[in-house]
C-alpha cells in the first residue's frame, strides 16, 4: 500500500512538472492577443527555500530542467547531490567543476562552455545524463555509471565497470533516489518527447 502511494505522489509530481513546463513554453500575448516576440532566454537559476524543497536548495531549477530533457527531476536531484553535495563551487581532483560535476569539454560537447554557471551546469548535466540513457536504452544504471567512468568503459565492461569509485557513485545515486522516492532507481522513468499527460 506504501509502494502504491509513493508511485502516485512521484507521478503525481511529474505530471505538475509537465503541465509548468508547458505553460512556461506558451507563447507571450501582447494587449491585442498578437504573439510578442521572445528573444533567446537565458538559462535562470532558482534557489528554492520554502519547506517543500528541504531535499535541495535549487528544487524548481531541478524540477524545470529535468523535465525538459524528459528527465527524473528526482533522478537528477540524486546525481546532484551525490556528486557536489548542492556546492556550486566544487572541483573534483579530476577536474570537474559545479554541481553537477561536468568536465569543461563535456559542457563544451554539451554547447555549455562554463559549467561553473549554476545553470549551465544543471543544464549540461541533465543533456549529458539524457544522452546517456539514450545510448544505454533506458538502463539508469549504466547511465550513471558512464556518467562517473564514461561510456567508453561502461561500453567495454558492459555492465557497471569493477571501479570502486563508479560503484560507489551508482549505490550513492541509487540509495538518495530511494531517500527521495521510496523506489529503486531502476524506477527512474525517462520520459519520451511524445508523452502526455492525461488527467
Amino acid at each position: 500500500m506504501l509502494e502504491t502511494r509513493q508511485r502516485a505522489t512521484v507521478w503525481l509530481s511529474f505530471a505538475v512538472g509537465f503541465c509548468l513546463a508547458a505553460l512556461l513554453q506558451r507563447p507571450n500575448r501582447g494587449p491585442q492577443g498578437a504573439e510578442v516576440a521572445r528573444g533567446p532566454q537565458p538559462l535562470s537559476f532558482v534557489v528554492e527555500t520554502s519547506p517543500r524543497s528541504s531535499d535541495s536548495p535549487f528544487g524548481r531549477s531541478i524540477a524545470a530542467t529535468a523535465m525538459r530533457h524528459h528527465l527524473d527531476p528526482s533522478l537528477v536531484q540524486a546525481v546532484m547531490e551525490a556528486e557536489s553535495g548542492y556546492d556550486p563551487q566544487a572541483v573534483s581532483p579530476k577536474g570537474a567543476i559545479g554541481l553537477m560535476q561536468i568536465l569543461p569539454e563535456t559542457a563544451a560537447l554539451m554547447g555549455l562552455p562554463e559549467p561553473a554557471d549554476p545553470a549551465a551546469s544543471l543544464e549540461a548535466g541533465c543533456r549529458y545524463l539524457a544522452a546517456l540513457q539514450e545510448i544505454f536504452g533506458g538502463d539508469v544504471e549504466l547511465a550513471l555509471a558512464a556518467y562517473n567512468a564514461g561510456p567508453g568503459a561502461v561500453r567495454r565492461w558492459g555492465t557497471v565497470p569493477p571501479y570502486r569509485e563508479t560503484r560507489d557513485f551508482v549505490r550513492r545515486v541509487g540509495d538518495t533516489y530511494r531517500r527521495l522516492t521510496g523506489l529503486d532507481v531502476s524506477a527512474a522513468t525517462r520520459f519520451t518527447s511524445d508523452a502526455s499527460v492525461v488527467f
